[in-house]
């Protein structure tokens, strides 16, 4: 698939965007009824040609991820795949997810698009700081898309600091892709050595897996602190391995752009209906374009908005805002209910762990016998005001043991990310 951004959907007006929209869905129903097992099925009383207007597409059939954890394969619409990839299993059981060529080729297309809309281009050197083995789809897509917009880019990889260093004095790039929590250990550990100055040559931070802003669209703790170690333009982007597209920032950092070339985005609330803008909802999305296992209004289970009003940037694709939480995560205690996001949230404005977990214990379907407590790699001398401040965020008591980056990093046991979370309920 060839990079012609001019052509994307994103820079026509929303009612062209509409229009075709409409004919991507109407295809996208006759593709998965002809080639999915599961959607054979689901989908027997409905023909692409039933969806005359956006309406039609409300009335869908939702997937939900119990769906597709309990049939994966019926999701399944080719066996001409080129690879395989597998979810991180962060929030449940790992996904196997086929992809063909083309969807290699829709992956590029799709970063390309979400990289061209921050500025990068040619005339960048980047560096891609994450995994590109262990079936992992995201360090391979932004590799893939790099190398198609004609960035000279480097597969660095996960390494010591001191080696990220070493490449960073070497190569000289303008663009780094990483996960937030990462680039400020790598920042603090050159800032100790008074190695990260001025000159840099670091200019924008692609940031993956954790988010920058807070509810209210301003920038959160982590994303001030990378400003001030690194002194560049800091972007968001959030995707997933099961729907193969994702959402970034443009230059004007006004929430996260959709692809509707690729992709149909909604939000919703309790009831399935559409939330206004502004409206804390769940993301669903349809996967338009994708042969190994296309999505009907899938369920993500992460809960975020539509950001209002028109970007500056001049697209008028839907926008979207950070993952507000996760609706799988939501926590039943004694009457009260919370978010592990919600202690995140405090954590990182005080800035004072190393690292941390949220562990669940008790049985499950027993509130009553339930228990969360909080394992933090910080000082003792730390231990009160961390209470203090949890407690005052979430109206729980939470006992904080302090720990060491060892046992933090054991209780993630095989995850590629640094989960905040666990549920050891049995």
């Amino acid at each position: 698939m060839p990079f012609l951004p001019n052509y994307s959907w994103e820079f026509l007006t929303e009612d062209e965007i509409e229009h075709r929209s409409l004919r991507a869905m109407r295809n996208h129903i006759d593709y998965i009824k002809k080639h999915s097992v599961y959607y054979e099925k689901t989908l027997s009383s409905i023909r692409g040609d039933d969806v005359k207007g956006i309406e039609d597409i409300q009335s869908l059939p939702f997937t939900d991820k119990s769906d597709l954890s309990a049939q994966t394969s019926d999701f399944y619409c080719t066996e001409d795949i080129a690879e395989f990839c597998v979810t991180s299993g962060s929030t449940g059981k790992p996904l196997i997810v086929p992809l063909t060529k083309n969807d290699l080729d829709r992956l590029s297309f799709n970063e390309s698009m979400s990289f061209n809309a921050v500025g990068i281009g040619p005339e960048d050197r980047t560096q891609i700081m994450l995994s590109l083995d262990r079936l992992f789809v995201a360090g391979m897509a932004y590799y893939r898309g790099m190398i198609a917009l004609g960035a000279n880019t480097a597969r660095i990889g996960v390494l010591p600091m001191e080696m990220q260093e070493y490449y960073i004095r070497l190569l000289q790039p303008s663009v780094l892709v990483g996960v937030p929590s990462y680039f400020i250990k790598l920042g603090e550990a050159i800032k100790a050595g008074a190695r990260l100055t001025e000159k840099s040559s670091i200019k924008r931070l692609i940031c993956i897996g954790e988010p920058l802003r807070n509810a209210d669209m301003s920038w959160n703790s982590t994303a001030e602190k990378l400003q001030d170690l690194y002194g560049a333009q800091v972007y968001s982007t959030y995707a997933s391995t099961e729907i193969c597209s994702s959402y970034c920032d443009c230059v004007q950092r006004t929430g996260g752009h959709s692809h509707p070339e690729l992709i149909y985005t909604e939000i919703i609330d309790e009831a399935g209906r559409p939330c206004p803008d502004g409206e804390v909802g769940e993301l669903v999305v349809s996967t338009f374009g994708m042969e190994g296992m296309p999505l009907l209004r899938y369920r993500t289970g992460d809960m975020t908005f539509k950001v209002k009003g028109k970007c500056p940037c001049g697209r008028n694709s839907m926008r979207i805002g950070p993952i507000v939480y996760r609706k799988s995560q939501l926590i039943k205690l004694k009457g009260t209910t919370l978010y592990p996001a919600t202690v995140s949230s405090v954590l990182d404005s005080m800035n004072v762990c190393e690292d941390y977990i949220l562990e669940l214990k008790g049985r499950l379907n027993d509130d009553n016998a339930s228990e969360l407590i909080l394992h933090a790699v910080s000082d003792k001398k730390n231990l009160h005001n961390i209470s203090t401040a949890v407690y005052a965020a979430t109206r729980v008591r939470i006992p904080v043991f302090l720990t060491n980056k060892g046992t933090v990093s054991a209780m993630r046991k095989e995850s590629r990310k640094a989960i905040r979370f666990v549920d050891n309920r049995r």
